[in-house]
């Protein structure tokens, strides 16, 4: 069940992938064999994708590629563009109140006065508002107008800052922190995680971005937080999951982010007086039996380092630091336990050298099901910047329909020794659930800020009555996941977003949410567009409405193998609209299928040998009678009907010429120039030596990753789409960018401008109007016309 980036994928029988021990996270899953990444590999593979796209473009327009590696001088433009199709902002959001909900965001950088922000989303870059979070404008597909500027290519992003004094002046540490633990197991019944290339800088409020050196390079590992000294603007301590770094001017000029200490650290923050600026970070443990968790401090901008207090509990988790901006002395540490990601408390430290003391009396911050919570995943603390009394904590939910934020305000009391709540109140049901940040306007304790995995919720009153409004329009970075489209009019469109549940949209940017939980396939009966069929969370909801609202949804729930599992129905055929009704869901190694849309499941049959084959991942449909299936291990399957019967046979090992990859397959997708439908292209996750995409001919395969020059990266490819009009033409979208091939699969490049750098998880070919759709995880659905 590994799904993964550094999973490795090689050939059966060939040379094993040099591996390395990764520790487990909290899910308790077996420690996998990873393989061992060279540092920069993120970095040089984006700036390959730059180098092939630049080169694409002059491909088309007949000009000589200028030499040089970086030598393209100006931009030209491709004759088509990918365009965005939203959502911008997705109404009637997973809150009380149904508040509009953006993607997932990671972190706020707010300026004095809270009119100037930046988001960090969590796959879909920076995005800057200058009217307070009314609107927002993302900042980093600059590198879509000018194809060498490289270090704005990544869009994942886990920690930013900015200087007090000059807003325009901006740092973002790239790979999220938040799903740092998941990353570490990239798993396929869970969230999907992703790195970065290391700490970018801009000066101009996000208009260009400058990448910064860093020793250990940084490309590669994720960002927890950021703090800048308010008093030496290019002095910025990060947290990271390789250490703790520190910006310093390097000796050859510029500067340099160096590694002051080892391990996880999960947060650090600042707190400054007029002459002395004191930085605090917090080390996550992630072995307790060689590695004490701790609070360390430093006052000479990060370069020496001192355990803060005495008595914090050596045995934490994860740990959220909070202070006010100008008390150096007073700090808070919320910590999650190791292990499970529970609460296991509340700290306060009230002299830089005396002893934590425990806050008892705490609020259900992080609810718990079967021992476990998310702690490691979403844990929060804002100081009142008026009363050190008062403190904000955020988790993942409130325990209350439909399961909002869990955010607290706490009054904090001496009890005898150490500390109690004496009163607290839950005041974030109106923002989305699993909080990832909380954060005052410089200043102002009547605005309080919250990123979670619905965007950004802004409460204007957190000391008294005030509740979280949506602070979203425009914070277009929606995790979507997979598509579903009206068979005739474009213009209707649904796809299942990571932990937004499924959005649909009639026309325009703007989506409603229809369907709750983290959302998944979705399809729409080709011959009665009223019937349609969404999944999430292990559960097939199917709508006779449309799908145009929450109501009127019924369910059928399966065993959930997968974080998504595969719904797939027959290719359109408007000559035989019976074909429409056929739908097969697969759970695991069991594939069930319905021939009345899912009104009734018939029919299910299993794969071969059990679990020894992994779970059904990929799925596609040749025709009503025949459905072809990829797994997890690699393993490919066709099936074909006679009546009720289906009969299963096993392809990736033909003795004529067998695939003989071990990894997970992303994708299947029929080759429709075979008028037998016996051939298929699948794509393959995980990373190694194997080829990405593979042809079968119905006898033997054949690797279709290109030859050199005009191969595919070694990155995951996630989706696969063949034109069934044009069948030569094969499209494959990846971690890093949308690929089209015009000789099935023997030369690769980069396909057209404007689409940003987020993983493409999706394509769609639209049936009847000859338009290409991607599903990013991180910036929406985007589309481009094929004639």
């Amino acid at each position: 069940m590994i799904e993964t980036g550094h999973t490795p994928l090689g050939e059966s029988g060939g040379a094993v992938v040099a591996a390395a021990n990764i520790p487990t996270s909290r899910l308790g899953f077996a420690a996998p064999k990873v393989a061992a990444l060279s540092s920069g590999y993120w970095r040089e593979l984006l700036l390959e994708y730059k180098r092939r796209k630049a080169s694409s473009v002059w491909r088309r327009v007949a000009a000589p590629m200028p030499t040089g590696s970086l030598a393209v001088p100006t931009f030209i433009p491709a004759e088509r563009s990918w365009v965005p199709l939203g959502p911008t902002v997705v109404i009637n959001g997973q809150t009380v109140g149904n508040q509009p909900v953006g993607g997932r965001v990671a972190r706020l950088a707010v300026a004095p006065g809270g009119s100037v922000l930046y988001a960090a989303s969590a796959n879909g870059g920076v995005f800057r508002s200058a009217d307070g979070g009314t609107t927002w404008r993302a900042m980093m597909d600059r590198f879509d107008t000018d194809p060498t500027t490289f270090a704005s290519a990544s869009v994942i992003c886990g920690a930013i800052a900015i200087d007090p004094s000059d807003p325009n002046r901006v740092y973002v540490g790239t790979g999220e922190g938040d799903t740092s633990q998941l990353f570490r197991i990239r798993i396929v019944n869970a969230l999907p995680a992703y790195r970065g290339v290391g700490p970018l800088r801009s000066d101009d409020g996000g208009v260009t971005w400058i990448s910064e050196a860093s020793a250990p390079d940084l490309a590669g590992e994720a960002f927890f937080a950021l703090a800048v000294d308010p008093r030496a603007r290019d002095t910025v301590i990060a947290a990271t999951s390789n250490g703790l770094y520190a910006r310093a001017a390097s000796a050859g000029g510029g500067f340099e982010w160096k590694r002051q200490r080892e391990g996880v650290f999960s947060s650090v923050v600042v707190a400054a007086t007029t002459t002395t600026t004191r930085f605090v970070c917090a080390l996550w443990t992630q072995d307790l039996t060689t590695t004490a968790a701790g609070v360390f401090h430093s006052d000479d901008g990060g370069q020496t380092w001192t355990a803060t207090g005495t008595g914090f509990p050596a045995d934490a988790g994860r740990i959220a630091l909070g202070v006010r901006a100008d008390d150096p002395n007073t700090v808070y540490a919320l910590v999650a336990a190791h292990g499970t990601g529970t609460l296991q408390g509340l700290y306060r430290l009230d002299a830089i050298a005396g002893n934590w003391k425990t806050v008892g009396g705490m609020p259900d911050v992080l609810p718990v099901q079967n021992g476990q919570s998310q702690g490691d995943y979403d844990l929060s603390i804002a100081v009142d910047p008026a009363d050190p009394n008062r403190v904000y904590l955020g988790g993942s939910y409130a325990n209350l329909e439909p399961f909002p934020a869990s955010i607290w305000r706490c009054e904090i009391t001496p009890s005898g020794a150490n500390y109690t709540v004496a009163s607290s109140a839950s005041i974030g049901t109106h923002a989305h659930a699993d909080v990832h940040s909380l954060v005052h306007t410089p200043g102002d304790p009547d605005e309080l800020w919250c990123t979670c995995d619905g965007g950004v919720f802004l409460n204007r009153a957190p000391r008294s009555d005030g509740e979280f409004a949506s602070q979203n329009n425009g914070l277009a970075c929606l995790c979507s996941n997979f598509l579903g489209q009206h068979p005739t009019d474009p213009n209707i469109l649904f796809t299942g977003l990571q932990d937004n549940g499924t959005a649909r949209t009639a026309a325009g940017p703007v989506w409603t949410h229809i369907m709750g939980g983290d959302g998944g396939y979705c399809l729409v009966n080709w011959a009665d567009p009223s019937q349609v069929l969404v999944f999430a969370n292990g559960t097939v909801y199917r709508s006779t409405t449309g799908g145009t609202s929450e109501d009127g949804w019924t369910m059928w729930n399966f065993p959930w193998a997968t974080m998504t599992q595969p719904i797939v129905g027959p290719p359109y055929n408007p000559g035989r609209p019976s074909d429409a009704q056929i739908v097969a869901v697969a759970a695991g190694q069991r594939i069930f299928v319905s021939d009345d849309f899912a009104q009734s499941w018939g029919q299910k049959f299993d794969t071969p040998n059990g679990a020894a084959v992994g779970a059904v991942f990929a799925m596609s449909f040749a025709s009503p009678t025949r459905l072809f299936m990829g797994t997890t291990t690699g393993k490919v399957f066709r099936a074909d009907r006679a009546g009720t019967t289906w009969r299963v046979t096993q392809i990736d090992n033909v003795a004529a010429g067998a695939l003989n990859v071990n990894g997970l397959i992303t994708d299947v997708a029929v080759d429709w120039a075979d008028a037998n439908r016996q051939s298929v292209y699948v794509a393959f996750g995980g990373m190694g030596t194997a080829a990405r995409v593979w042809w079968f001919d119905g006898a033997r395969w054949h690797s279709r990753n290109g030859v050199p020059g005009n191969n595919l990266l070694n990155v995951e490819h996630n989706a696969l789409a063949v034109d069934p009009v044009a069948p030569d033409n094969v499209y494959v979208g990846a971690d890093i960018g949308v690929w089209h091939s015009d000789d099935r699969g023997q030369n690769w490049h980069v396909f057209e401008n404007g689409l940003p750098g987020a993983p493409v998880f999706d394509l769609q070919i639209h049936p009847t109007q000859r338009l290409l759709r991607a599903a990013t995880h991180g910036r929406g659905v985007y589309e481009i016309p094929l004639s």
